[in-house]
């Protein structure tokens, strides 16, 4: 039977049955093997003996088109200087397939991702000595109109306030900080925000103007730090909780209007803040944190 691979313990056993005196022709019937391939088998072990019937390699001695040597510590080089295969192939002239052959050959097909640097964690040393805020665009509702969820982290205590607005204004955004800064019962004394107009006029023609939202900062003795640009993870901790309103509260049910919406993410935040054990903070809540700090600082 072609495409077979028999074992050199069949091959033997072929070979001693016939010894024996069975014929190839008897052979061939009764274990569906070729009569040639039989024949074949016993001219190798008649020259060989059991050593002839073990698997042969079938790589030819010569190959006048092989990669040279000096072709692949050239590729392998280039890999080294984490250039792409497509790259490699175009630069020295060879097949793609080629290059791509010769990396999986030496293991080195996936260049290794880049180590990152080790994140630099902080955290503030009292309530209210810095306030995370940001806005979230939420998906359009019944009446097709998208609304913006703002929301503040405490960063040492990861108390929360929320509000859902209509709007992305400075001065929507200055009447949060103001609602914010009611809601709180300690004194802030700064705030991370990222660039956005809504915060700053950093990046607008005209920068040395105030926003609404930085002239409440100045009224209230408020400082206002800004992200550096393209470092959404430095105020990651109020990105963090947008995430965990989104896991556990506006994705948990449908919510068709503006009013459910709102009551259902007031709910959540009360929950957040008093009663649902973060895991940053030991397993206590925000309030129990909040409430702990001025304990001891009587």
């Amino acid at each position: 039977m072609r495409g077979v691979a028999y074992s050199p313990d069949f091959k033997a056993l072929m070979m001693g049955l016939h010894q024996q005196g069975e014929t190839f022709s008897a052979l061939s019937r009764r274990h569906h093997i070729a009569r040639e391939l039989l024949s074949r088998w016993w001219h190798d072990y008649s020259q060989g003996g059991l050593a002839a019937l073990q698997p042969q390699s079938r790589r030819p001695h010569h190959s006048p088109t092989k990669t040279s040597a000096r072709t692949v510590r050239h590729v392998l080089q280039l890999r080294a200087a984490r250039r792409s295969a497509v790259w490699i192939a175009r630069e020295l002239g060879l097949g793609y397939g080629t290059v791509q052959r010769m990396l999986e050959t030496h293991a080195v097909n996936q260049l290794p991702r880049p180590a990152r640097p080790k994140p630099r964690r902080y955290e503030k040393q009292r309530p209210g000595e810095l306030l995370h805020i940001d806005l979230k665009y939420l998906p359009a509702l019944r009446n097709a109109r998208n609304d913006f969820e703002f929301a503040a982290v405490d960063d040492f205590s990861r108390e929360a306030v929320v509000a859902i607005r209509t709007d992305q204004t400075s001065a929507v955004a200055a009447a949060f900080l103001e609602h914010v800064l009611a809601a709180l019962p300690y004194r802030v004394e700064a705030v991370l925000t990222d660039n956005a107009f809504v915060f700053t006029m950093r990046h607008a023609q005209h920068s040395d103007r105030l926003t609404r939202f930085q002239q409440v900062c100045a009224a209230h003795s408020i400082r206002h730090y800004l992200l550096r640009p393209y470092a959404p993870q430095s105020n990651g901790k109020v990105e963090r909780f947008f995430r965990t309103i989104d896991d556990e509260c506006l994705h948990v049910r449908q919510l068709f209007t503006f009013a459910a919406r709102s009551r259902a993410v007031d709910d959540f935040v009360w929950y957040y803040n008093h009663e649902r054990p973060h895991l940053s903070l030991g397993g206590m809540t925000p309030v129990d944190r909040r409430k702990l700090y001025f304990r001891q600082a009587e």
